[in-house]
């Protein structure tokens, strides 16, 4: 994985196909989360070229098409984290906002998550290459925080001091892995530390070209 870097039309990033396999299936199933399933053929198959382990992985996330709906408050936690209450002081209100906007909130979501979706799933117009278009910018920085919401809540990271552990762990500054579950916890908290990463790369190439750099 390879920063973002400023080219003609928008920004580009390096990923071999093991990285965009992963990608695509987070951002997949983060949609399919918020109760929407993107179609494989509407772009072609996902690229190849990922192990056994990386679906344990995935399969630990534990994404399932949303079942929670409004009025009530989403009972898994990461759908909780994508679509908080409107209000923490009166329930019977933010009952009634959620009915009335959680709606289009998901629309919008998956919205976004779909344009990413669909430049890591589709073959690269540049090979190897991923491409923010100019204009896309502000949906991809969206769609990729809702899908570190997602792993931050699987991880749980509540506050600087969680997240502080698990870059450490994702570093292998943390205890040693010693069953299955802790080796996904290692591989999760590295795929939550390289997104934010990548992430980070993207803003920070858009402020370069703001500052004419």
């Amino acid at each position: 994985m390879h920063a973002f870097l400023p080219v003609p039309g928008g920004y580009a990033s390096r990923l071999d196909d093991v990285e965009r396999t992963i990608l695509a299936r987070l951002v997949r199933d983060t949609a399919e989360l918020l109760g929407t399933r993107f179609d494989d053929a509407a772009t072609g198959p996902t690229p190849g070229g990922h192990e056994a382990g990386d679906d344990a992985v995935l399969a630990a996330l534990d994404f399932e098409p949303a079942s929670d709906r409004a009025p009530d408050a989403p009972s898994d936690p990461a759908l909780a984290r994508l679509l908080p209450p409107m209000s923490h002081d009166d329930p019977a209100l933010s009952s009634e906002l959620r009915a009335l906007t959680e709606g289009s909130l998901r629309a919008g979501k998956v919205s976004r998550l779909e344009v990413v979706w669909r430049e890591l799933a589709a073959p690269a117009v540049r090979p190897g290459a991923v491409v923010v278009r100019a204009g896309q910018e502000g949906r991809w920085l969206a769609a990729l925080t809702d899908v570190r919401l997602v792993l931050a809540s699987r991880l749980g990271i509540s506050d600087e001091a969680d997240a502080e552990r698990v870059y450490d762990r994702a570093q292998g500054e943390g205890p040693a892995a010693e069953d299955e579950a802790d080796e996904v916890t290692d591989a999760l908290a590295t795929m939550y530390a390289a997104l934010t990463w990548w992430q980070e790369s993207l803003l920070e190439a858009m402020s370069r070209t703001r500052r004419g750099r």
